[in-house]
């Protein structure tokens, strides 16, 4: 699909009458497969500052993972499946209540960096939800240090006029942000439950004027906030919280547990699709997966997931 830009009728599909109905599904579809066209073509360059990332998109139909509301279109680019799974245990423990059990859809677990259309406008930016707890203990971790401080301040000199930077609701033009605001940002992250946010937003109007010319300015700017997005989202090469090395303590705990087994030893699955049923274990690799005959057929699990029966 070739991106032609964006008429008015595409910003009406999310207008908030028409958030949680399924008549709007075939127009929020449509949206959506012009926001990947988008996308798309703005990041037909970008292979290195995109490198290692994976592009996904929002859900546009009303489901529980959207507390059964479309509000938005996202298109975005977030860390890649090996590190998804090695940090599934860290966000396994992300505090639980009433406005934040659904929020289980990859953008609320891990740093984005996104492009959204909304009633009024386009969003382009680094987006990190209060559930994304490894991404924020490690922003605030790197935040209290006076020369991480002054790497940002740097790399958001090079942001397109118009940039915020702040907690959603309370953002700041990145020309105003100084030393002392990056600072208070490092102190509330970990306990504030709004999103912490660095993006570029044009109005509506704006948008559909540009027509196809959108994708070269959404191009442009996620190159420049690439760089941004890797300043503050946790990888193994950029770790303030020794989440690596937690990493692989956890990981020597399943291989000795798994070695604990032996192949005829009777075992009770207590984890994944299988939980709950008793099996005879068959064999054990290297990497801590154990082959399990349950009744007539064998399944792999991972010894973390097995007990003694």
């Amino acid at each position: 699909m070739i991106f032609k830009g964006f008429d008015q009728a595409a910003f009406a599909t999310y207008s908030q009458e028409k958030w949680s109905s399924m008549v709007h599904n075939l127009a929020r579809m449509k949206v959506k497969d012009a926001m990947l066209a988008l996308c798309a073509q703005a990041t037909a360059h970008l292979g290195d500052e995109l490198q290692g990332l994976v592009r996904a998109a929002s859900d546009d139909i009303p489901n529980i993972t959207n507390h059964k509301r479309v509000d938005a279109q996202w298109v975005y680019w977030f860390r890649g499946p090996t590190e998804r799974d090695s940090l599934a245990s860290f966000l396994k423990a992300t505090p639980l209540n009433e406005a934040t059990i659904f929020n289980i859809a990859p953008q609320d677990k891990h740093a984005t960096l996104a492009v959204i259309i909304r009633e009024g406008e386009i969003w382009t930016g680094l987006r990190i939800a209060s559930g994304a707890l490894v991404d924020r203990r490690n922003l605030a971790s790197k935040l209290a240090k006076p020369w991480e401080r002054e790497t940002l301040l740097a790399l958001l000199a090079e942001l397109p006029e118009g940039t915020e930077l702040g907690l959603a609701g309370e953002s700041h033009p990145i020309t105003e942000i100084t030393d002392a605001d990056l600072a208070g940002v490092a102190e509330r992250l970990v306990e504030d439950e709004r999103a912490f946010i660095a993006g570029h937003r044009v109005a509506a109007q704006e948008v559909i004027e540009l027509g196809d010319e959108l994708s070269d300015h959404v191009g442009r700017w996620l190159g420049v906030l690439a760089p941004v997005y890797r300043f503050a989202a946790w990888s193994r090469d950029n770790d303030f919280i020794e989440a690596g090395k937690q990493i692989q303590e956890e990981k020597a705990a399943k291989r000795r547990q798994a070695t604990s087994y032996h192949k005829g030893d009777k075992v009770r699955i207590i984890g994944g699709l299988f939980a709950g049923k008793l099996g005879i274990v068959e064999s054990i690799d290297t990497k801590a997966q154990v082959k399990v005959r349950v009744g007539k057929m064998s399944v792999v699990v991972s010894g973390h997931d097995l007990t003694s029966a």
